[in-house]
């Protein structure tokens, strides 16, 4: 990223030769020293390149670079001209603007011409040249411009970065599992034999049998690995604010995956008569009109899940008697829009996880993250016993909050912020040696102060505060489970029997027009009975 300018100083009275020579001994020392101050390479700092004197003024060319940037260089000047040339000759500064500001880029990307600053947006070949609106001193102090330049920055390193969803390396796997694949893909059993219906795109409703087995292994997951740690249940709405998915950064990063929520234009039903009258006639419900009687968007869907976490914190002032603060909640769905990804329970719309979240000192925050990976790999290994493998993976704060902050690929320095994702194998995708055929089922992530800052949330003695958080999406490692342990109960883990066990099965549908086919009835029939044994 390289800019240029034209910089115009205009002073409080005409200046003398005496004053020129001056300037120009302090433009020398501004571009020897100065101006270089904060960049290690000279081409990442600023530089001007020519300059010329008015009767009370002067104007000056310069070039930047990502460094120290042409905002940055610009009020350089004006501090150092005003400070020198007002105490030696009681000239001050009585307005500083940045003519023909251009931004060049390495890469080509997409910028909205909406954005406030920007007049125009070219491309060059492999450049994108971007030409900002005349640039006064007040605008260069305020955060609007400042911004525009991390949004631009962010955008570049994603083009640098390839477009890549996630940047993935291998931190630990689990030895071969020897696993039952003749069941084939779960999705298409549970559906066959009716335990679950869909209800719309990525959408379905859970009859009891399923539901206690998906109960049993989440109650299953909280006695092994979250209880044991000293988490405590907490219940978080699952509607939230458009404020709090800009502080999360969710709505600049993930936008495309939310789902978000209208409230009525009004409570009073006569303003719907209309559209009611509509429905009679028509007896359907078109969105479109229904739009009508709706405010704009003002909520978004649970998306994250920890979100309510750092709001319930904002501006709140902790000390070392409530901390570490360690909560979960299992309380809803989480809901997210995966056009073209959805498949069986799998991959959903609307999904049901465990969220835990803490809150601590750095070396707190750290320290139950490594509990918290040990008791996983426990729950894995030993109480599923299904083939696993960890990753580094690029944090889930950077990639959906649309900030990448310079990480690069091979980046992987555990005791910092980011992320550790777990997956399983599916035998019914195919090999165990194509990465396509694992999936993730769940992530642990230390976020340091990406919440606690724009939450502000503070320690009484300002010490530094991190939060973490970790998933547990309940019908992910479902599949899993049946995936590589089958029907065959004698194939399950003890554990999971044990909790199964422990409270009577519910009874399945069976009318007659459900299980839909013949061949699902005799399934579930079978089933049935191995479940009795």
């Amino acid at each position: 990223m390289r800019f240029t300018g034209i910089i115009e100083i205009v002073f409080n009275k005409t200046i003398s030769e005496d004053v020129k020579k001056e300037i120009e001994g302090l433009i020398e020392y501004l571009n020897r020293d100065y101006l270089k101050r904060g960049a290690r390479d000279p081409r990442e700092a600023a530089h001007i390149n020519s300059y010329t004197f008015k009767d009370s003024g002067i104007v000056l060319e310069i070039e930047t670079g990502s460094k120290v940037r042409i905002d940055e260089a610009t009020l350089r000047v004006k501090n150092v001209l005003s400070t020198s040339l007002g105490s030696k000759y009681r000239i001050g500064v009585r307005g500083v603007n940045l003519h023909n500001p251009i931004i060049t880029l390495d890469n080509k990307i997409s910028i909205s011409l909406k954005i406030p600053l920007i007049k125009s947006i070219a491309s060059d070949g492999d450049h994108t040249i971007i030409e900002l609106v005349e640039l006064d001193e007040s605008d260069l102090k305020k955060p609007l411009f400042l911004r525009l330049l991390r949004l631009i920055e962010d955008k570049e390193q994603r083009a640098r970065w390839g477009g890549k969803s996630e940047h993935w390396v291998l931190i630990k796997r689990s030895g071969k599992k020897t696993v039952e694949a003749s069941m084939g893909d779960p999705n298409d059993v549970l559906e066959r034999i009716g335990w679950m219906k869909r209800m719309s795109v990525g959408q379905w409703l859970y009859t009891p049998p399923l539901t206690h087995m998906l109960n049993t292994l989440k109650r299953l997951f909280i006695d092994e690995v979250v209880k044991p740690l000293g988490f405590e249940e907490a219940t978080f709405p699952k509607m939230y604010p458009l404020e709090v998915g800009l502080k999360t950064g969710h709505l600049k990063g993930v936008i495309n995956s939310m789902i978000f929520a209208s409230l009525p234009r009004s409570y009073d039903i006569s303003e719907f008569e209309e559209f009611i009258d509509l429905m009679y006639v028509l007896n359907e419900a078109p969105p479109e009109e229904l739009q009508r009687h709706l405010r704009p968007s003002s909520y978004f869907l649970c998306f994250a899940q920890c979100e309510p976490f750092y709001w319930f914190f904002e501006n709140e002032i902790l000390d070392d008697s409530s901390l570490p603060i360690k909560w979960y909640d299992q309380s809803g769905p989480s809901y997210r829009w995966e056009s073209g990804g959805i498949h069986g329970i799998e991959r959903l719309i609307e999904f049901h996880r465990i969220e835990v979240v803490w809150l601590g000192r750095p070396d707190d925050v750290i320290k139950i993250r490594n509990e918290l990976l040990e008791r996983y790999e426990y729950f894995m290994d030993k109480v599923l016993d299904i083939e696993w493998r960890m990753a580094w993976v690029t944090p889930w704060f950077y990639e959906q909050s649309g900030a990448l902050q310079g990480l690069k690929e091979s980046t992987i320095e555990i005791d910092k912020p980011g992320t550790i994702d777990f997956e399983a194998w599916l035998p019914y995708r195919g090999d165990r040696d194509d990465s396509k055929n694992w999936i993730e089922v769940g992530n642990i992530s230390i976020h340091g102060t990406k919440f606690t800052e724009p939450f502000r949330i503070k320690h009484n003695r300002g010490e530094t505060l991190w939060t973490g958080c970790s998933g547990f999406g309940s019908e992910r490692w479902f599949i899993v489970l049946l995936a590589q342990k089958g029907l065959n109960i004698d194939n399950w883990p003890k554990k999971y029997i044990e909790y199964i066990k422990a409270i009577p099965f519910p009874r399945s549908i069976d009318t007659i027009t459900y299980p839909r086919t013949k061949d699902g009835k005799e399934l579930l029939a079978k089933i049935i009975n191995l479940l009795k044994q």
